[in-house]
């Protein structure tokens, strides 16, 4: 159940505007806010959501809210629990995504370049994707140095904003994107030792350096770089890094793993938009 701290929790401010930071057209000012609208309600569709708390989120009047979600509901956008009445997405959006991505897959546009990756530098080499609030490990190529970093299985799943990879793609997102995730996994950060101010500010940080070299998690023999995968809008797809013994990534060093990551990155970037994709 989405529970009043949720909402307070969201810094005050421009409303729905602040969800989808574009510029609306002239006279597409609406088309831009059912857009916001469902994005609110993607960022808490486990639980759902009453109209009541999406006008609170999107600062709109309650009729105004009741409005754009009923006409969202009629079309299929959301699905309605009779039992709780509570919104979530609607089918109509799981069948456009797949007609509109039938053939798109980014663990396969990026393997030939993480093995190339593997192959060059002799370091592991991770792919992360996010997967509503959290990011999973979808890929892993391993290097020919002897000692071995294998510190993500292929398949697990952690709050996004947890590993390097994860938190690459985490600063990716927009500002307001990354709040509405980084407070919903608050209570989740605590097992993994960190906070949720802690994952705020290292995202703060990497916006400002532009990439991740630090130390994984809880593991200081072993360091970490990465970077975001985007494409050339700037959407964020997935996370790519590069794990080794710390002795093996000095910050020379680390310089020279990074530029390896940002070609790659660019070439994974016009894969993506030759398959026409952002």
């Amino acid at each position: 159940m989405l529970k009043d701290q949720d909402i307070t929790a969201i810094p005050s401010g421009k409303g729905w505007e602040k969800y989808l930071e574009v510029a609306a057209p002239q006279g597409a000012q609406g088309t831009v806010r059912i857009a916001a609208l469902l994005r609110i309600v993607a960022a808490y569709n486990a639980a759902g959501m009453k109209i009541s708390e999406v006008a609170d989120l999107a600062r709109l009047e309650q009729p105004t809210a009741h409005r754009i979600v009923t006409a969202l509901h009629s079309v299929g956008f959301l699905s309605r629990n009779p039992e709780t009445r509570r919104y979530h997405l609607g089918p109509l959006l799981f069948e456009l995504f797949t007609t509109a991505f039938p053939h798109f897959n980014i663990r396969d546009v990026c393997l030939p370049s993480m093995k190339t990756l593997a192959e060059d530098l002799g370091d592991t080499v991770y792919l992360t994707v996010r997967s509503g609030f959290d990011g999973i490990c979808v890929e892993r190529q391993e290097g020919s140095y002897p000692i071995r970093t294998c510190t993500v299985d292929v398949g697990r799943k952690r709050p996004l904003g947890i590993g390097a990879g994860s938190l690459a793609l985490l600063a990716a997102h927009s500002a307001s994107e990354a709040e509405t995730i980084i407070e919903h996994n608050r209570d989740r950060y605590t097992p993994f030792n960190t906070s949720a101010e802690a994952v705020q500010a290292t995202v703060e940080k990497i916006r400002a350096q532009g990439f991740i070299y630090q130390d994984v998690l809880n593991t200081p023999e072993i360091k970490t770089v990465a970077l975001a995968i985007t494409g050339h809008t700037g959407h964020p797809f997935a996370g790519l890094s590069i794990t080794a013994i710390a002795t093996r990534i000095p910050e020379e060093r680390a310089t020279v793993l990074l530029d390896h990551l940002r070609q790659r990155i660019k070439q994974i970037a016009d894969l993506i938009s030759e398959q026409g994709y952002v």
